[in-house]
């Protein structure tokens, strides 16, 4: 199924709003605005597999620089895996990170911080191969013929949020709840099938992974 574009979801938004007798006036810019707003929360639900990307940096290390820009197409923060030349770094929490710096550790690590990635030990070489894992920013819709280039199953739920906020801006906040339940609610764990349209999705992402695996985790997207 092909993924609904930005002039056919605002189309579905319109439908509902004009269903349920919603009174006010908004724009169609308020309703990408809207659209757009859903699509960014169900990206940060959780760390949906369709998000994962692994990427070479461009020319590789550089002599005796810690720190590197992030990518622009990465989330603040969202590397989780590293290799420098085929050898694995372990990723740390800034702090510690710094503890280990301060112990002059042998251990290879990595940490994010103020959009930056820093490596320790400093690479003492010109162009040795970085590679990294990360997640992918979702990418605005600002044309109509725009997709949410997230798997179109997520398309009702871009829709309902949207018009949740809708609801809100209308002060019928208890129908606004309800149509954000019905995507955000968690899954009850002693129950099968339970929670909300993305915990069903999750539940079914993880039913797809390889089983029994327990090697690095590495992005089963391409190498950019």
């Amino acid at each position: 199924m092909d993924n609904l574009e930005l002039s056919e979801l605002r189309t579905a938004l319109n439908n509902r709003i004009s269903s349920a007798k919603v009174s006010g006036f908004w724009t169609s810019g308020q309703k990408d605005e809207w659209l757009n707003f859903a699509l960014v929360r169900i990206c940060d639900w959780r760390r949906w597999k369709f998000l994962e990307l692994a990427k070479t940096v461009d020319g590789g290390s550089v002599a005796d620089q810690e720190h590197y820009d992030y990518p622009d197409d990465f989330k603040t923060d969202s590397i989780y895996y590293m290799e420098v030349d085929g050898d694995e770094y372990l990723k740390k929490e800034w702090m510690d990170y710094q503890t280990y710096k301060a112990n002059e550790s042998s251990d290879k690590i990595f940490t994010s911080h103020n959009n930056y990635y820093f490596i320790y030990p400093v690479i003492d070489e010109v162009g040795l191969v970085i590679d990294i894992w990360g997640i992918v920013k979702p990418t605005k819709m600002t044309s109509d013929e725009h997709t949410t280039g997230i798997p179109s199953e997520f398309d009702e739920s871009v829709i309902k949020l949207a018009f949740a906020k809708c609801l809100k801006k209308a002060r019928r906040t208890n129908e606004a709840l309800i149509e954000e339940n019905e995507v955000l609610a968690p899954a009850n764990p002693r129950v099968e099938g339970s929670g909300g349209t993305l915990a069903q999705l999750a539940a079914r992402e993880e039913d797809d992974a390889p089983k029994g695996y327990i090697g690095k985790a590495k992005s089963t997207r391409f190498m950019m």
